[in-house]
C-alpha cells in the first residue's frame, strides 16, 4: 500500500487555500460531498493530491452514518482538539483483497450504493488521524483523461516523497499507527502541537516552508 492523500481540515471559506495558491500551488478540483457534510479544494501532485476539507453542512455531518468517522470534530479541531488530519491509502495492486490492518466499512452517502470505504480501527482516537483505504489505485498521474488534473505548480513540486505526521501527547499511539511507521509508510511523532510535514522531491533543495498554526503544515523541499 502507499499514500493516495492528505487532507487538512480547515476554516469554513478555505483561506488556507489561498496559502496554498500564494505559495505557488495550482489548484486542482473543488467538490462538494453530497450526504456527508464536507466540501473540499485539491491540490495534485505526480503520486499523492493534497485536499482541504471543511464543514458544508452540519446536519448531514452529524448524521448516523456520518458521525461514526469524526469529520465533525475534525473539522472544529480548534475547538475539540480532535485531530485535523486524514490519510487515504490505496492499493498498490488493484485486485487486493486483504488488507493488513483492522477496519469496519464506511457506506459514505455521496458514493454509489452499497460502495463503502474502508477505515481503519483506530478512527475512534479522535487523537490521530482518520486513516482510511481509497477507492482509487492510481496515482493522478495515471488518471484517466476525463479525470486529469493539473499537475504542473509554480513551486516546481512533483511528488510527496515523505510523510511526518506529529501528533500531541505521549500516549502510547494505536496498534494501527504503529504498523504504519513500522512498514515505512508514514512517520509518527509525539509533538506539541498536531503538525503535518510534507516532503516534496526528497527535499533535495533543503528548504523548508512553515504555514504555522493557520495551517498546520510544512513543506519541506
Amino acid at each position: 500500500m502507499e499514500i493516495d492523500h492528505i487532507f487538512v481540515c480547515v476554516e469554513l471559506q478555505v483561506p488556507e487555500a489561498e496559502f496554498l495558491k500564494d505559495f505557488g500551488l495550482t489548484e486542482g478540483i473543488r467538490r462538494i460531498h453530497q450526504g456527508q457534510g464536507t466540501a473540499n479544494v485539491c491540490f495534485f501532485f505526480h503520486n499523492v493530491y493534497l485536499e482541504l476539507l471543511w464543514l458544508n453542512d452540519s446536519n448531514e455531518i452529524q448524521s448516523p452514518v456520518v458521525s461514526s468517522t469524526g469529520l465533525w470534530q475534525r473539522c472544529r479541531w480548534q475547538e475539540t482538539k480532535a485531530c485535523p488530519f486524514g490519510i487515504a491509502l490505496r492499493r498498490v495492486t488493484p485486485n487486493l483483497l486483504e488488507i493488513p490492518f483492522s477496519t469496519w466499512n464506511y457506506y459514505a452517502p455521496y458514493l454509489p450504493s452499497n460502495a463503502f470505504i474502508p477505515i481503519l480501527a483506530n478512527s475512534e482516537n479522535l487523537s490521530e488521524p482518520l486513516i482510511f483505504i481509497s477507492p482509487s489505485s492510481q496515482k493522478p498521474a495515471n488518471y484517466p483523461l476525463e479525470k486529469q488534473r493539473p499537475l504542473t505548480h509554480q513551486a516546481g513540486f512533483l511528488e510527496i516523497t515523505a510523510l511526518r505526521v506529529f501528533l500531541p501527547g505521549d500516549k502510547n499511539f494505536s496498534l494501527e499507527v504503529t504498523k504504519l511507521s513500522e512498514i515505512g509508510i508514514i512517520e509518527f511523532s509525539h509533538g506539541n502541537s498536531y503538525h503535518l510535514e510534507i516532503e516534496f522531491d526528497s527535499g533535495k533543495e533543503g528548504r523548508l516552508h512553515n504555514f504555522h498554526l493557520t495551517l498546520p503544515i510544512s513543506f519541506q523541499w
